[in-house]
């Protein structure tokens, strides 16, 4: 199989459509089973711009490996695709109600092979028919897997929050610098959801430096040690001892 098999055809790094498909729209199943992708990144990139101005959302699914444990083939579907499994759907004694069932066995999807011999990544199946409504480019970005803060976004919220505003007043001000609610690319969920997150690491890592310490004293009988913890799981102060050292760390100072 070699080179002329798939066309011309070719995505660049950014996972954008070539210049012989580029300002034509969306590009066609039959041009899509004629590409190659310079890396499996490229083509989940490509499909998930794909699925943005086709109006769905992507998930990765199944993952072929030779025998060497090298992935050899990826499939990209739809979100819909699948069905919610009955035991989440019966499960009694639940103290929220249950999300939106979204799956309705969707069969789209996308999946790319590699060629040992090219060293690129070829579609080798593409189904482009939903049984479901796609949705206009103003609501698709409003969909879970495309809804995302980037680093500006957080380290901005981040600010913000610490000098005592609320997350619907910052939500309300990105609102205000991009030009409506509509042009923000996550919602106040997303920014709750980003709060939990790192107050999870906080609590993840203090933690693992409380087990740490606690592991060396077992080994180390020299060895004495206490910290001091905030009520939103920052370590303030850490107090260590071992024979004649002894060294008292402040991390609010460091921050």
């Amino acid at each position: 199989m070699d080179e002329a098999a798939f066309g011309t055809k070719y995505l660049d790094g950014d996972g954008d459509l070539g210049n012989d498909v580029r300002g034509s729209g969306l590009a066609r199943p039959e041009e899509v089973m004629e590409m190659l992708f310079n890396s499996s990144d490229v083509a989940a990139h490509f499909y998930e711009q794909y699925s943005r101005g086709k109006g769905f959302a992507t998930r990765v699914g199944k993952k072929l490996r030779n025998k060497n444990g090298d992935i050899v083939r990826y499939t990209y579907l739809c979100n819909r695709e699948g069905f919610r499994q009955k035991k989440w759907l019966e499960l009694q004694g639940r103290k929220r109600e249950h999300k939106v069932v979204m799956r309705c066995g969707c069969m789209a999807e996308m999946r790319i092979k590699q060629n040992g011999q090219m060293g690129k990544w070829y579609v080798s199946r593409f189904v482009d028919d939903h049984n479901h409504e796609l949705l206009p480019p103003k609501l698709v970005e409003y969909l879970p897997p495309h809804r995302k803060m980037s680093d500006v976004d957080v380290a901005h919220m981040d600010s913000l929050r610490q000098v005592g505003i609320l997350v619907p007043k910052i939500y309300e001000s990105l609102a205000a610098q991009t030009g409506g609610f509509d042009h923000i690319p996550f919602t106040k969920r997303d920014m709750y959801n980003e709060m939990r997150r790192q107050r999870g690491m906080r609590k993840g890592d203090v933690n693992a430096t409380i087990r740490y310490f606690e592991a060396g004293a077992k080994a180390d009988e020299k060895l004495f040690w206490r910290c001091q913890v905030s009520a939103d799981q920052h370590m303030c102060d850490l107090f260590l001892a071992s024979g004649g050292v002894r060294m008292i760390i402040n991390f609010l100072a460091m921050s």
